[in-house]
């Protein structure tokens, strides 16, 4: 799915870009992004427009005070759709459900409002100060279209709007004389005008949508690249065949748990697992029911790694190890007991052999970091030595390090006996 995604990324940068569009769904994508980058960004420029728009009508107390009072009040009814939607733009629940959805409409209504204001205070003006509002129109129309982050279908809309208005303004309420003068030079300004405003906003666009593309890719190489790096670091800490951590995996875990069970002055149990005759099991149905012994054996072990800390491993071969947290040699050895009985009574079945048994040997050790020689290599040694003398004593037994060589599952026939 992501190779898909990232070809069809790619195959949309290498487009020109003339189209300025994406499938729906990267085009909602986008516009969401697009909307959250410039939300600030046309605040600031409504901002500045609305000043800007304000400000001038200064210059009518100063030019034309007879028509001040006239040309203040267009400004009052086109600063309506103007400042409206401004305010609200800074209401945060009407950001959240319509402000980022439908803040391109805002910007066309705000540009309209912008131009038809203007034009309605030139069409009031008075020679030659009409002059002054009907250039001022080509410069807002620049100002707004580069500044606002319109984005090129509404700016062709609202230059559209804009064009109607500023010629029935003209035909209807223009000077009678050098009328079609002075409709065709204003016409020929203003399409001028919105033609390059028009072709800026549609460059930026087409720069900002490369760029998102661009940047959405290099984030799915990343995300590919982490999973990479996620999966690398698995296979690395896991055997392949029964899926529980490797030896390279225990050594480094066990070496947190040290650490952190030395700051909490806290035993660590160890216990060490070996299948017996594993030799004579593979000989006698094959290398692939072996391979489905040891897994069978691995996950009845990591059942028994419950707590935070806890592992269940892969020695090596047919031998497993337990790292449990917090635990004595007698509640491994508990532990252990439990494994035993489980390994001995479970089915192991594979494909047409008849379903068989096997048991383990097991080996308990369990250290409090930080007292005598207590070390991780001298904690696994322990065990390990307990495990062999279960070997020697007999197999299908568990032996604690440093206990009388009397192993638990005979203590426990013992005493079913005695009851």
């Amino acid at each position: 799915m992501k190779a898909a995604e990232l070809n069809t990324l790619q195959q949309l940068l290498n487009d020109s870009g003339w189209r300025l569009r994406f499938n729906e769904e990267l085009e909602l994508e986008f516009q969401q992004d697009y909307a959250r980058r410039y939300y600030l960004h046309m605040q600031v420029a409504g901002i500045m427009g609305v000043i800007a728009f304000m400000a001038c009508g200064i210059l009518d107390l100063i030019w034309m005070p007879e028509m001040a009072g006239r040309t203040w009040f267009i400004r009052m009814v086109a600063g309506v759709p103007m400042w409206g939607p401004l305010l609200l733009s800074f209401w945060g629940k009407f950001r959240q459900k319509f402000g980022e959805r439908y803040m391109q409409l805002s910007t066309c209504i705000f540009a309209i409002s912008v131009v038809a204001g203007l034009i309605a205070i030139s069409l009031n003006s008075i020679e030659p100060y009409n002059y002054y509002y009907y250039n001022a129109i080509t410069v807002a129309l620049v100002i707004i279209f580069v500044l606002s982050r319109i984005q090129f279908k509404g700016g062709v809309i609202s230059a559209i709007i804009m064009w109607l208005s500023l010629n029935a303004g003209l035909i209807v309420f223009g000077p009678a004389s050098n009328k079609l003068a002075i409709v065709i030079i204003t016409n020929y300004v203003f399409i001028g005008s919105a033609a390059s405003a028009l072709m800026g906003t549609f460059l930026i666009e087409r720069s900002l949508r490369q760029n998102y593309l661009q940047s959405r890719m290099i984030s799915l190489e990343n995300r590919n690249l982490e999973e990479s790096n996620l999966t690398l670091q698995y296979l690395s800490a896991i055997d392949g065949l029964t899926q529980i951590a490797n030896r390279r995996s225990l050594d480094r875990i066990l070496t947190i748990e040290w650490q952190r069970a030395l700051r909490k002055r806290e035993p660590i149990g160890f216990i060490m697992a070996d299948i017996d005759h594993f030799k004579v099991f593979n000989d006698t149905y094959g290398h692939q029911a072996g391979d489905e012994c040891l897994r069978v054996v691995a996950s009845l072990l990591k059942d028994y790694a419950r707590r935070p800390g806890d592992l269940a491993a892969r020695y090596g071969g047919e031998e497993f190890a337990l790292v449990l947290t917090d635990s004595s040699a007698e509640q491994a050895g508990i532990i252990a007991e439990q494994m035993r009985d489980k390994i001995m009574n479970v089915v192991i079945k594979y494909k047409k052999n008849d379903p068989t048994h096997v048991t383990a040997s097991f080996g308990v050790a369990s250290m409090v970091p930080g007292s005598g020689h207590a070390s991780p290599e001298a904690l696994i040694l322990a065990a390990d030595q307990a495990m062999y003398q279960a070997k020697r004593s007999g197999r299908n037994r568990v032996v604690i390090y440093g206990h009388p060589d009397v192993d638990q599952k005979e203590q426990h026939t013992q005493q079913e006996i005695d009851r």
